[in-house]
């Protein structure tokens, strides 16, 4: 009930709709644009949260596509503090690899599409590994790709559910900490040495 009261009164979204969150970096770098024009498609059947950074002409551009397109349901914020509490009422966020955002959806239960769009940095590749062994977090590289899946979840649902409670699968609800030293573990492994800890 919390979930569906924020969406309504703190966003202007409705309530139990299936929610998409569009996420960036600070820099607002991001591939909204064509991500949207797949979404349109579905405007009867799911709504849009898009954060833009700090990059004002990204925010700007937003507003001004969701002026022309208002049978999509869509939120809008630029740089935000708020992103925990995004991530709680969503169905699914779409981001780049980053540790602190994927650690974030994880532990609050938002299940990842990897935005590949460019290919798969260095320092993300540990963080979709770990997530595509485990859950088998989906990527795209393309809007084609992103058409494909959302095509998929929204005709047949269940695919979906089924991502998500693998995704979910992969938290642990009883200890942080296991979760950290399997970080730790990939790191070493990726980088060929062992950090020697100290109690």
């Amino acid at each position: 009930e919390r979930r569906r009261t924020y969406r309504r009164e703190r966003l202007a979204l409705m309530p139990d709709r299936f929610t998409v969150f569009l996420a960036t970096g600070g820099n607002g770098a991001h591939n909204h644009f064509v991500m949207l024009s797949e979404l349109l498609r579905h405007s009867a059947n799911l709504q849009v949260i898009a954060i833009c950074g700090r990059n004002k002409q990204a925010y700007n551009e937003l507003v001004h596509w969701r002026a022309q397109h208002p049978d999509l349901p869509m939120y809008i914020e630029g740089y935000t503090d708020v992103m925990h509490e995004l991530m709680q009422v969503s169905d699914l966020i779409v981001t780049r690899g980053g540790t602190t955002t994927c650690a974030k959806a994880l532990h609050f239960g938002c299940p990842i599409v990897f935005n590949a769009f460019g290919g798969i940095m260095p320092q993300e590749s540990l963080t979709w590994k770990f997530f595509r062994n485990g859950a088998g977090t989906p990527k795209i590289e393309n809007g084609d790709d992103f058409a494909a899946l959302i095509d998929d979840w929204i005709l047949h649902p269940r695919n979906y559910e089924s991502y998500r409670d693998a995704f979910l699968a992969q938290r642990y609800q009883d200890d942080q900490a296991a979760l950290i030293e399997d970080l730790i573990q990939l790191a070493e492994q990726a980088a060929g040495i062992t950090v020697v800890r100290h109690e």
